[in-house]
């Protein structure tokens, strides 16, 4: 008799478990319905989401994210009338992105099989309806989270709204189908959040998912290349250089220079002159070629070819800063080598120095000098200068250079 009482004590306790996580459930849809604020719902509901007995029932997950945009329509009706209350539009996001949280998790639980083995979703069409019928919502919410400079908070706006947009569950019940063009607009705009985050992963992904969807202006090429240099990542500043040379390659030789850097650095030199006799041979008066063909010499030690490269450049556009400083540096190791050869006698040696090695010199300090005119923003210039004034024994122009530094 004792053994059948302990038996029967057990399973009350159970059933006294069972119905009190239940009862959990009960009180967050009371204080629902008290109009409590989110995050007591939340703190009440909380503990039934660890319980083995409601962890797994899409109702857990589905009180709370329901609740959560309830609220959001409530500040939405006072936003109306602006009397939306202090930091009321970044609790309205909130609201959302918490709502669309819980929701993601209710849904797959919904779709399980019940003990008779049947799929029976209880909760699924109402979770579709209010995240599609929130849609634009969630894109003003990541404006809001952006004009906050909560850049994490922006890129999950945007990032919910275009998986709205895109997924096959939820695309169909969109009250308006965007244009792809437009989405890609969206997805730049979630990967310039994620630069600004410090997230450049996601925002290497952000940038690519965009071009997939048909944004192509040169920013997103231009963007997507700084991350993934930012990153460090050669296969991935090979990708984006190798598409933005496709579409922009006449306009901006930077994405070429990328290309054959890469190339470089895999030393895949074959591929890399091939790459730029190309290039000129299509727009043969594009003088940034001829500087890149200039490096790619210089990286194969045949000075003379390069420093060649670097004028016919200059001669294309004597405005080209990159052209300048790299004859300026050509003609100062020039004067380098010579300076090493100068005869051992101190009068020869003078003689030699004044004909031969200062005017190289002199020469390469125009160059340099009107590189960094053109663009200050050039140590390597300043640096060669300051050696090459040093050289010339002209101290009143090298403690000038320093102040420039």
């Amino acid at each position: 008799m004792k053994r059948q009482l302990a038996a029967a004590a057990i399973i009350l306790a159970g059933s006294f478990a069972a119905s009190a996580q239940m009862q959990v459930l009960k009180d967050a849809e009371r204080a629902a319905k008290e109009g409590k604020t989110v995050a007591e719902v939340i703190s009440i509901i909380t503990p039934a989401f660890s319980d083995p007995e409601t962890a797994q029932l899409a109702q857990t997950y589905f009180i709370p994210g329901k609740y959560c945009f309830t609220d959001f329509d409530k500040l939405y009706a006072l936003k109306q009338f602006n009397k939306l209350p202090e930091g009321g539009a970044i609790r309205m996001a909130d609201d959302l992105m918490t709502g669309h949280a819980l929701f993601m998790q209710a849904m797959p639980l919904d779709s399980l099989p019940n003990a008779k083995g049947k799929v029976k979703p209880k909760y699924s069409k109402d979770i579709v309806n209010l995240l599609t019928g929130h849609a634009n919502d969630f894109n003003d919410a990541a404006i809001s989270y952006w004009e906050a400079k909560n850049f994490n908070g922006a890129y999950q706006a945007w990032g919910v709204f275009l998986d709205l947009c895109k997924n096959p569950v939820f695309a169909s019940k969109m009250p308006v189908q965007l244009a792809d063009t437009v989405l890609g607009e969206i997805a730049f705009n979630q990967g310039i959040a994620a630069w600004q985050a410090d997230s450049l992963v996601q925002a290497l992904g952000a940038f690519d998912y965009a071009r997939s969807l048909g944004y192509n202006k040169k920013t997103v090429y231009d963007y997507s290349l700084g991350v993934a240099q930012g990153l460090g990542d050669q296969e991935a500043i090979f990708r984006v250089a190798s598409a933005g040379m496709e579409a922009y390659g006449k306009e901006d030789a930077n994405y070429i220079g990328n290309v054959i850097n890469y190339y470089l650095q895999t030393k895949q030199l074959d591929k890399a002159f091939t790459m730029i006799d190309d290039a000129i041979a299509g727009d043969p008066n594009n003088a940034q070629y001829y500087v890149v063909k200039g490096i790619l010499y210089d990286n194969q030690d045949k000075k003379a070819e390069a420093k060649a490269a670097f004028k016919q450049a200059i001669d294309l556009d004597p405005y080209n800063w990159q052209a300048l400083l790299q004859y300026g540096i050509a003609l100062c190791n020039e004067a380098y080598a010579l300076a090493d050869a100068a005869p051992a006698s101190v009068t020869e040696s003078e003689r030699y120095l004044n004909s031969k090695v200062y005017p190289l010199f002199r020469e390469a300090a125009e160059y340099l000098e009107q590189s960094y005119n053109i663009h200050d923003e050039n140590p390597d210039a300043l640096r060669y200068l300051e050696n090459i004034y040093y050289n010339l024994h002209d101290e009143a122009k090298m403690e000038e250079v320093k102040n420039r530094k």
